[in-house]
């Protein structure tokens, strides 16, 4: 799914979450059009999007049929947009945020962001080249301040901690806050303005 503004010379690649393009996801790249920028979203999944019910199923495909190794594609696609546009963004949501946080030693990317992706954890050892900011939610199935300590020295790296659930961003989760979304957009806009100066 790709939604392009006119004479954008910006680009975001939205990945999505383990469910697919399902509406959460649809009305992220909507934002980032209305915004002015020219959104790329890739099926990872490369099907109709799962229900929020589906969610074991999902990740068992996920893991079965994508994994973690995509960045190498993402990559890829953001170094053939760098041809085109002045700044290439990733964004990614849960499993996306793994994959778009394994994209962060690409220097040719502008910028990195990774909403509640629990398995950063895995991908400790990373070192971001371009500027990457992590939206976590405190209340995880992991030890987030652990892992948020083992991170918080990086260089290029901003975390930011949410008072809020795994998948708080996405109105037609369980999970969603309301609050704690709107501060979350707010920081995402902010980040994009600051790499974009």
């Amino acid at each position: 799914m790709d939604k392009k503004s006119e004479n954008s010379k910006q680009a975001i690649i939205v990945l999505h979450e383990i469910y697919g393009v399902n509406q959460f996801v649809k009305e992220q790249c909507q934002k980032f059009t209305e915004a002015g920028y020219d959104v790329f979203c890739p099926n990872l999944i490369d099907r109709a999007s799962f229900s929020y019910e589906e969610s074991i199923e999902a990740y068992d495909f996920f893991m079965k049929n994508v994994e973690f190794e995509m960045y190498k594609e993402i990559n890829g696609f953001a170094n053939q947009l760098k041809d085109k546009y002045d700044n290439v963004f990733i964004v990614g949501f849960s499993v996306g945020a793994t994959i778009a946080w394994r994209c962060c030693e690409n220097s040719l990317c502008s910028g990195i962001i990774a909403c509640y992706g629990s398995r950063i954890r895995d991908y400790t050892d990373i070192n971001p080249i371009c500027p990457t900011l992590l939206l976590f939610s405190k209340e995880d199935s992991f030890d987030v301040y652990g892992m948020v300590c083992q991170l918080q020295d990086k260089q290029h790296l901003s975390i930011i901690e949410f008072d809020a659930e795994h998948g708080f961003l996405d109105p037609y989760s369980k999970h969603y806050n309301d609050k704690q979304s709107k501060r979350a957009e707010e920081s995402i806009t902010c980040f994009i303005n600051e790499c974009t100066k």
